[in-house]
């Protein structure tokens, strides 16, 4: 015994007409039947829509400034990282610099022009090429006056005729990656003649009176 199927009933032609217009009816009654505005109420004037709309223009303007300033700073912020984004990466090569520097000049000593010697220098250049490609550069040290951002006081040469506060020696050599240090130099700075010392000594004791005084 089969089931029997239900018929979809499909509406006629009329019927969907009915319904069409009692819904837009609907929908009319609906709309005035809406809350009407009080005709007391104030309506806005052309002084007051005008200054509205300036009072959007000043907003829109101070919050397009702010996004273009955070846009900026945020280029700045990428660009300083891409520059210096090989900095840990040469500060960690520059220990394996300095020992090809000390075997070079050891084989120097032992080995003037040896193919041993030439070869340990040329793997120096090319690690030092390389370097310099992403901006390590050696720090200029002896015969420059000391400076504190740069080098590094190991001692004081109290033998050397050189000015006091000139660097006589460099115990190890400091190196920068493009505008900032990598490593300072360690030096050796000179110490000036006993009468500069005294005469420094001095200065300090008198504490700025002779220049009080002039």
């Amino acid at each position: 015994m089969t089931a029997k199927k239900d018929k979809i009933a499909i509406p006629s032609e009329e019927e969907v007409a009915r319904y069409a217009s009692a819904s837009d009816a609907g929908s009319r009654d609906a709309h005035s039947s809406e809350p009407q505005p009080a005709s007391g109420a104030a309506e806005p004037t052309v002084e007051s829509l005008k200054a509205e709309l300036e009072s959007c223009k000043d907003r829109l303007l101070r919050s397009q400034a702010e996004c273009a300033n955070v846009a900026k700073r945020l280029s700045q912020q990428h660009a300083e990282s891409w520059k210096y984004a090989s900095t840990d990466l040469a500060r960690s090569l520059l220990p394996v610099l300095d020992s090809l520097d000390r075997t070079i000049k050891s084989l120097d000593e032992q080995d003037a022009g040896g193919s041993v010697a030439e070869g340990v220098k040329l793997i120096a250049e090319q690690l030092g090429k390389a370097l310099r490609d992403h901006g390590v550069q050696p720090i200029e040290a002896v015969g420059r006056p000391f400076d504190p951002a740069r080098h590094e006081a190991l001692m004081q040469d109290r033998q050397s005729d050189q000015p006091a506060g000139t660097v006589t020696a460099e115990m190890q050599r400091g190196y920068t990656i493009h505008d900032r240090v990598l490593r300072p130099a360690r030096v050796a700075v000179a110490a000036g003649s006993a009468e500069d010392e005294q005469a420094s000594e001095a200065a300090e004791a008198n504490g700025g009176i002779g220049d009080a005084s002039t």
